[in-house]
């Protein structure tokens, strides 16, 4: 029986990539090869891909995959199923969805002031490597002035008002990676929600 949380023989894994062994060797930007690495990937990267893919989820993820990887979207199309299926679960491995659950996770420590972010690895924040990020809970006035700031864009909107609670500049947010961005929806989830904490 396999365990839950072990990984294939096919992934290896650390902070800021995933190598992904092939099924059989495949062509990429005119070299054969066995195995092809997936960067973490940055919060801006995912944006960029977002906006040239539009509404289409299919070529989103294409694009971001081939920049992941640094190879063409024809060579990741010139894939088996079975090896494109093994780039999405990496994906997956490196950009774990954040828990809303009631339990908090051990990065995350929150009152009823603010949420303070432990990151996976140290970003620079404002000029300085930061480990933590600390969000402060958020006014009505904070809010709206994001709403108004975004001019309808959801994303934007977002990243204005994280920006404005961690005293961050907003290219420093797209400069996280997605798992420490998405520690920080997390606290904000929590931040906003009534909940006793």
């Amino acid at each position: 029986m396999k365990s839950p949380n072990k990984l294939p023989d096919w992934l290896s894994l650390n902070l800021d990539n995933a190598v992904v062994t092939l099924t059989r060797p495949s062509e990429v930007n005119g070299v054969k090869l066995d195995a092809l690495v997936l960067r973490a990937p940055l919060v801006r990267e995912v944006r960029a891909a977002d906006r040239a893919a539009g509404d289409d989820d299919e070529q989103r993820e294409l694009q971001l995959f081939a920049s992941l990887a640094e190879a063409g979207i024809k060579d990741l199309e010139g894939l088996k199923v079975v090896d494109y299926r093994r780039l999405q679960a990496a994906y997956s491995h490196l950009v774990p969805h954040a828990d809303y659950s009631r339990s908090l996770p051990a990065w995350l420590s929150v009152t009823t002031e603010n949420a303070v972010v432990s990151l996976s690895r140290p970003s620079e924040i404002n000029g300085v490597q930061v480990d933590k990020l600390t969000l402060r809970s958020p006014t009505v006035r904070e809010v709206r002035a994001a709403d108004r700031a975004a001019g309808g864009d959801d994303e934007q909107r977002e990243l204005v008002l994280f920006a404005e609670l961690a005293s961050a500049a907003i290219a420093d947010l797209e400069g996280l990676k997605v798992v420490d961005y998405n520690r920080l929806q997390a606290g904000y989830f929590r931040l906003e929600q009534d909940d006793g904490v």
